[in-house]
């Protein structure tokens, strides 16, 4: 019995053993069916799966998961192995079998069988798999710079660029950096390269976030620009709230190094309230920032600013020439030369540039390119996309002005013509005569004060630039925005009479003066405007008329005449050959502003008293001798008359003596210049409380019978010099003293001269200048040819007291010359914070400068002296010797 069970197991268990071998030969037909099944499925499933995966990439914002990834890989590798088995299969199907119920070869048939059989298994976990695909895909990281395309820049300065490179990225303690400049000079193009250098270098910036600002300011979508940019998911911000988000954009960007590109910034933006990250050395994080307005910058608390600038010549035709599309080089010989004056009427700035050319583009006559030049000349808004693409893009900063009043200032410098050097004075008292600055009381001292801040956001906002010349500081308007601004003041292109800027001879033809009829302002300026042989129509709505640095000598008559109804500016200044007043002006009874200076005419017409509105009156540099009759002036309405810059007797003893005492009189007169030869007129002026509160500008000339102006003014009063600016006394020999009232010892009064700031004496009798002490606001001291001066600042004061008074802490010019006399500008040292130019020649007895290594350290220019005075000169120490010597420029060869 146990024998029988023993072989029973043994023959169960062989039979085991032989059976999947048998199962794998006698149903492979059927797995092979069955195989070739499952992997059309997998096929189809595969298809499907890959669909929904590259659909899910095509934004570039995902990849599939390594889970997916995987699975396609195995499916892929699997159904290319099944495809080589059934192959196979089909292969040995052909095979004849000597047997119908073996195959031919047994051993290779249960080893293709396995196969199969195997095979079938991994189909089935593959068709599992694919089910708990619920997602196929994962967002991407932001890339660190999003690659923008962008064509290589065209006077790109390069130059700055690395400035501002080294700043973005060398430079740890630069963390806000504002580029700004008037618009279409290529801010955002050179921020631009900035980005495109920043997604080619090895920075070690993590990310790269370009943001348009722009107007207004909408910080929902400034704030989405950037989570996006950090693959923020949409239904995460989606359920946040407004601080939640701030918490999530701060918190993600802390772990980061990264750079913020803020374009085109009208205003302060508070990053804070964003979500931006607090600044810091240890941080690592960058702003960089554009704008049309300077002052954004200091808002925005820049540590470095750059003014991008417009292109130079050469630069400026390459950019023209790329965007007409073509090379001049094969165009007519005419259209290569109208190309460079067009290109010259562009000034550089790119955006007008590429306007200009892509309206020439295409265009092949000489004829079309003469026509062209002649338009952007006279009327560019008639040029094909001046408007749209230029005018309307520059209008954003005439709209970003805060008020009518910066506009209208900034409108009427249309007035003057193209690269004009506008003075700053000059500008803003036409402003003010012209009614365009107002005050409560008709304070000009106040409206200048408004003007100075109009000029100074005009400046901020890009649309007048600042420089120097020979004649001190100036702005002008650059041409396009000039064309700009001439378009907005002629309705936008509707009124094209409306401004008319003359500078040539021939549009002074009957026909162009027609045109004045509808006229509101009218300029003729320049040298080669000479004659005026007509008689304008009836100009009923002409407010402004300049006959300014004109070749007139003569206007004839009639021609004022029908400029009564609405004429108040008449600016005739620097026409040096007008020498007759012409007495129809007198008929101009709204005249508001009249400005005769650096003219010829010698004398105004008694009938002037007519001009019943007249608040301004500018003889300033007129003839020799220059005669005002008696009562002529008396009853205007006077706020501002200036007689200044003149060096001879201008009035006869009396006449001079009347026009002062009725300057004196005029209740209205708050503001005048005057030059005066009498000592009796010279001691009114200092005496009477009425000239004393108007009196801006003076010279004492000539009067040589002065030997002291005594100054009653009590510390508790204000009844000091309250606007007067400067004062030079020329030429009075006796003169030794400015007698002020004052106690011995005690501190220096500045209700003497609260606003005096330019000081100027030649050829005085002074012993010395201990006055000055009382001029806290000091900014000009010019000595000359005074032989009996020993000191500038004499005894009589507490040296401890001065000093801490702020002694010349203002000063930044003191020229002295010509002093044989003189041994001590004062005893102690004196820091001179804001010392530019120091001039000191013909003092032989002066040993020792108040100067010493801490005078003047930042702000010094210049030295100019004599070389064998210096090489004797005694110094406080060697380092303060030193620091002046670096900068001497010395009158005779150094011996």
């Amino acid at each position: 019995m146990d024998f029988a069970n023993s072989l029973l197991q043994l023959v169960s268990n062989l039979w085991g053993l032989a059976s999947k071998p048998l199962g794998y030969i006698c149903n492979m037909k059927g797995n092979i069916n069955s195989l070739r099944n499952a992997n059309n499925q997998l096929k189809a499933k595969s298809r499907d799966v890959l669909a929904r995966v590259e659909h899910e990439e095509e934004g570039g914002r995902a990849q599939r998961t390594e889970e997916v990834r995987n699975w396609l890989g195995n499916i892929q590798e699997f159904v290319h192995g099944v495809d080589q088995v059934l192959q196979e299969a089909e292969e040995r199907e052909q095979i004849k079998c000597l047997s119908r119920c073996l195959q031919p070869n047994c051993q290779s048939s249960h080893k293709l069988g396995k196969r199969v059989y195997q095979m079938l298994d991994e189909a089935r976990e593959l068709q599992t798999m694919d089910g708990e695909f619920r997602v196929v895909t994962s967002l991407l990281p932001p890339p660190p710079v999003l690659d923008m395309p962008m064509d290589q820049p065209v006077g790109l300065d390069i130059s700055k660029f690395n400035k501002v490179w080294k700043w973005v990225v060398n430079e740890k303690q630069v963390e806000v950096i504002g580029l700004y400049g008037m618009g279409g000079v290529g801010k955002t193009t050179f921020m631009r390269s900035i980005e495109r250098e920043l997604s080619r270098a090895n920075n070690g910036f993590h990310i790269v976030i370009w943001v348009v600002v722009s107007r207004p300011v909408n910080t929902d979508r400034i704030q989405d620009t950037i989570r996006r940019r950090l693959g923020i998911k949409d239904e995460h911000w989606e359920g946040w709230s407004w601080d939640e988000r701030i918490h999530h954009l701060c918190q993600a960007l802390t772990r980061k190094k990264f750079v913020l590109l803020l374009d085109d910034l009208w205003a302060r933006l508070d990053l804070s309230k964003i979500g931006i990250p607090c600044l810091g050395l240890e941080s690592g994080f960058k702003v960089v920032f554009t704008t049309r307005l300077k002052h954004v910058c200091d808002q925005m608390g820049a540590s470095k600013t750059l003014e991008v600038q417009c292109l130079m010549p050469k630069e400026s035709l390459k950019l023209f020439k790329k965007n007409i599309g073509k090379s001049l080089v094969d165009c007519h010989e005419e259209i290569q030369y109208l190309a460079k004056d067009i290109v010259e009427e562009c000034k550089g700035l790119p955006l007008a540039l590429i306007t200009v050319g892509q309206a020439m583009a295409g265009k092949d006559s000489p004829r079309e390119w003469r026509n062209a030049l002649t338009t952007l000349r006279n009327n560019p808004y008639k040029l094909s996309g001046m408007v749209e693409e230029l005018y309307h893009i520059l209008e954003f900063s005439y709209n970003s002005l805060n008020n009518p009043t910066q506009q209208a200032c900034f409108i009427y410098c249309c007035l003057f013509p193209e690269d004009y050097p506008m003075i700053p004075d000059d500008l803003i008292n036409l402003w003010i005569g012209e009614g365009l600055l107002r005050d409560a009381d008709d304070d000009v001292y106040h409206m200048r004060d408004e003007g100075e801040l109009v000029l100074g956001d005009l400046k901020r906002a890009c649309l007048l630039e600042s420089g120097c010349n020979h004649s001190g500081p100036y702005v002008k308007m650059h041409d396009v925005i000039r064309d700009m601004a001439t378009w907005i003041t002629r309705d936008r292109g509707q009124g094209e009479n409306k401004l008319l800027v003359i500078e040539k001879q021939e549009d002074m033809s009957a026909k162009m003066i027609s045109r004045w009829g509808e006229a509101e302002k009218v300029s003729l300026w320049g040298e080669w405007i000479q004659n005026v042989n007509q008689t304008p129509p009836s100009c009923s709505q002409l407010k402004t008329l300049f006959l300014r640095e004109t070749k007139i000598r003569l206007v004839p008559r009639g021609f004022f005449n029908s400029m009564t109804a609405c004429l108040t500016v008449l600016d005739l200044s620097n026409s040096e050959h007008i020498e007759l007043f012409p007495e129809e002006i007198c008929n101009l009874i709204n005249l508001w502003y009249l400005n005769l200076s650096s003219t010829r005419i010698s004398e105004l017409p008694v009938k002037i008293k007519n001009l019943t509105h007249l608040q301004w009156l500018l003889l300033d540099n007129t003839s020799v001798p220059f005669l005002i009759p008696t009562g002529a002036i008396a009853s205007l309405p006077l706020n501002v008359f200036s007689q200044w810059g003149i060096h001879e007797q201008t009035l006869g003893q009396v006449k001079e003596e009347e026009i002062v005492e009725e300057l004196g009189c005029m209740p209205n007169l708050i503001d005048f210049s005057i030059e005066v030869f009498n000592s009796s007129s010279a001691l009114k002026i200092f005496q009477y409380p009425s000239l004393r509160r108007s009196i801006r500008r003076v010279v004492i000339n000539k009067c040589q019978v002065l030997t002291c102006i005594p100054i009653r003014c009590s510390p508790m009063e204000s009844n000091g010099f309250l606007h007067l600016e400067q004062l030079c006394l020329w030429c009075c020999t006796m003169l030794k003293e400015i007698e002020i009232t004052q106690e011995v010892g005690r501190a220096p009064n500045y209700s003497y001269f609260p606003s005096l700031v330019i000081v100027r004496i030649r050829k005085c009798g002074f012993l010395d200048l201990s006055w000055v002490v009382h001029i806290p606001k000091l900014q000009e001291l010019i000595i000359d040819e005074c032989d009996s001066m020993e000191k500038i600042i004499g005894d009589g004061f507490a040296q401890e007291g001065l000093a801490a008074s702020g002694l010349f802490s203002r000063l930044k010019r003191l020229h002295i010359a010509s002093l044989p006399n003189l041994t001590s500008i004062w005893e102690r040292t004196l820091p001179f914070p804001q010392l530019k130019s120091l001039v000191i020649t013909e003092c032989p007895r002066l040993g020792k400068l108040p100067l010493d290594s801490n005078s003047a350290r930042e702000s010094l220019e210049e030295v100019h002296v004599d070389a064998d005075w210096w090489a004797k000169l005694e110094w406080e120490d060697d380092a303060a010797r030193a620091h002046f010597t670096a900068k001497v420029q010395y009158s005779t060869p150094f011996a």
